[in-house]
């Protein structure tokens, strides 16, 4: 959600420059010390993890003769140095399949690595990094890469420090930048894959002199596209005047010169990347005030770290705005089976499609939704599901994610802001993807963590359930059955509250709906009992609340089940029941679609057994006399209803500041699934 405020629930000069004086090594003749530089694009080689210890020590094995034949095409071309991708010996999955008989595998494993692959490399007078997970001493295992000189023996090795939250899981995370002075290579670094989505890391490096970056990979240097991601490895190279050597498995092998250009980059399968380079050259820069040969000598120099001290705060004031739901440990599981077992049942999910065996299709993908959250399972399989479904289904609504819910405050209320299609907030979110971290978010939660204990108050029948066709995975059951209960509700607070307020919400009523009395609301209020916010039946607000609730209404069996959908308000100058001189809620209702009937074709009667998306607002007015408040209803992004012209307090403090989540009503048997997005 959002405010303007917003809900969502479901299953975001003129500079003078001093001259720098640089050193006499810095602006000395450039070095005229060429080398060559290679950077492998090594095939996929992956040992199954379903091999016993002494069977995936063999097929390591098998992969470093493989990687040999690299290493020696790399030596008959003459190169200086050599850099393989992250995971050479190709044990990634098959540690996480088997984490324990891993402390025992790695170290032989990388032993064989070293050994073998030095061993190449100083036949041809060759330097070479390598890199695989290692246990060291400490009992810890890291993501490591290794560092060979010439003679194939190791010059060092480094720690990845910025694992992703799921590698670290199982990981420890690295502690320092470590730097290699070299004769010939000038100082060289490490980094491993994710680091370098982290721009410090490398900035690390160049700061403790490095000119030159061996960065062994499995991915990129961004989280988007492959171009943004080949922009952002740029990006690094000419942000720190380094050498960046990219290593990468399948594709994207190259190598960057300090000014950003891409010098060589690999072809195919075990192809190389291959470039002449003085690793101290081409870092002349600078504007006309002040030309550096090299720009090091002003860059690291115009810096002001006594302004950065946020980037060594492990607490950050934003981490408070975009919670995580899963603890590293419980990533880093999902994230070792998503890569085993997970792709595996993948594939035998994709081949009951080409069976034609459709309902088991849907079944075992909805299933791998639930084991495999925010994975690339999780991903594939909505779209699976979206196909084999088709396009009424939930999976295949653009605004369709499957873990957040959230309440959030939009930007001030004021005249001639109309809400548009999409939903005001959560129209900048395609699929809710990064809904919940948005700023402006006033409360998140995750129906699919199993409880609701982030809610403030529960009272009837509220359970969770994932017994659901056509969910995501979790959802809110509130059944209600005659003579025996009136439903259930779950309200949550979320003080002062926001002059507006969206609420957003997944709903379903079973093929046997008949008619509810109330449904989801939003409300203000200052009264001492808070419960009683959304109204007093019968009784105008007298300044102390207002509400609305988005809410089919079954007019007494006028209506098809579920009933008209209307906002049903209370403010502060609504008109009462002329039959019955009360003030109950008053009604706003908007057009069609119906069904189709004569009879329904100006009202909006939703579907039975079909989830839908809806989504309501609550803008207050702007002073006690004005009457600029309005409030508006969408479906599945639509904008079906606006109303304007209500003036909904006179106490400018009075903000929009609960949301109740209510299913009542006291005639008939039925039962509402509510999907928080």
């Amino acid at each position: 959600m959002k405010t303007k405020a917003r809900l969502g629930w479901f299953t975001t000069l003129l500079l003078l420059f001093h001259a720098v004086t640089a050193s006499a090594a810095e602006s000395s003749a450039p070095s005229t010390n060429m080398v060559r530089i290679a950077a492998a694009q090594a095939a996929r080689r992956v040992v199954d993890f379903r091999l016993k210890q002494d069977e995936a020590l063999a097929a390591v094995d098998k992969n470093l003769t493989e990687l040999e034949r690299i290493v020696n095409r790399a030596g008959e071309a003459k190169c200086d140095a050599l850099v393989l991708p992250e995971d050479t010996p190709g044990l990634l999955n098959w540690v996480g399949a088997n984490e324990t008989l891993a402390k025992e595998v790695l170290p032989q494993a990388v032993k064989h690595m070293i050994e073998r692959l030095g061993s190449a490399a100083a036949r041809h007078k060759m330097y070479l990094v390598v890199c695989s997970d290692f246990t060291e001493s400490d009992a810890g295992t890291y993501n490591t890469a290794f560092l060979l000189g010439r003679d194939g023996k190791e010059i060092g090795r480094y720690h990845k420090v910025c694992p992703t939250w799921s590698e670290a899981g199982v990981r420890q995370r690295g502690s320092t930048f470590p730097v290699f002075p070299t004769p010939d290579l000038g100082t060289a670094g490490l980094l491993i894959c994710y680091d370098l989505v982290v721009p410090e890391t490398a900035r690390c490096l160049a700061l403790a002199g490095a000119d030159i970056i061996f960065f062994p990979t499995m991915g990129g240097a961004a989280i988007g596209d492959d171009d943004i991601s080949i922009q952002a490895l740029r990006v690094r190279a000419a942000e720190n005047f380094i050498w960046l050597v990219v290593a990468q498995r399948g594709s994207g092998a190259m190598i960057i010169s300090p000014k950003g250009k891409i010098v060589a980059e690999a072809k195919g399968p075990d192809g190389l990347a291959i470039a002449d380079i003085d690793p101290r050259g081409e870092r002349e820069g600078g504007d006309a005030m002040n030309w550096q040969r090299d720009m090091r000598a002003r860059l690291f120099r115009e810096r002001n770290p006594a302004a950065f001290s946020i980037l060594t705060d492990t607490n950050a004031p934003v981490l408070a705005k975009v919670p995580i739901d899963l603890t590293q440990q419980e990533a880093g599981h999902i994230m070792a089976h998503a890569l085993t077992v997970g792709e595996e049942e993948f594939k035998q999910a994709n081949a009951l499609v080409g069976n034609g065996k459709t309902d088991e299709a849907i079944s075992a993908f909805e299933r791998l939704r639930k084991t495999y959250p925010a994975t690339w399972i999780d991903r594939s399989s909505q779209d699976r599901l979206a196909k084999l479904k088709g396009p009424d289904s939930l999976e295949a609504r653009p605004n369709f994610a499957n873990r957040s819910k959230s309440v959030s405050r939009s930007g001030s209320a004021g005249e001639g802001e109309g809400p548009g299609e999409g939903g005001a907030l959560s129209a900048k979110y395609p699929g809710d993807v990064g809904l919940a971290n948005d700023p402006d978010v006033l409360f998140a939660d995750n129906f699919e963590s199993g409880d609701m204990k982030k809610w403030d108050q529960q009272r009837g029948r509220v359970v969770m359930t994932e017994d659901m066709p056509n969910s995501g995975r979790w959802c809110v059951q509130m059944p209600m059955e005659r003579g025996k209960n009136h439903g259930g509700d779950a309200i949550k607070w979320f003080m002062p509250g926001a002059d507006a307020v969206y609420a957003r919400f997944y709903v379903k009523f079973s093929p046997d709906y008949q008619y509810n009395h109330h449904f989801v609301w939003l409300g203000a209020n200052q009264r001492t009992n808070k419960w009683s916010a959304f109204g007093k039946a019968g009784l105008k607000p007298n300044g102390t609340y207002y509400s609305t609730g988005m809410e089919p209404w079954f007019a007494w069996g006028k209506n098809p089940p579920p009933g008209e959908v209307n906002l049903y308000t209370y403010y502060l100058d609504m008109e009462p029941d002329r039959k019955m001189d009360k003030y109950w809620g008053n009604g706003f209702f908007p057009p069609g679609p119906g069904k189709g009937t004569a009879a329904d074709k100006d009202r909006f009667i939703p579907p039975l057994n079909q989830w839908q998306c809806w989504e309501f607002m609550i803008q207050a007015n702007t002073a006690p006399d004005k009457t600029d408040g309005k409030q508006a209803m969408w479906v599945d992004g639509k904008l079906v209803g606006e109303f304007t012209g209500i003036r909904w307090r006179n106490d400018m403090d009075l903000k929009v500041n609960c949301l109740w989540l209510e299913h009542y009503g006291n005639r008939c048997k039925r039962k509402v699934s509510l999907l928080p997005k």
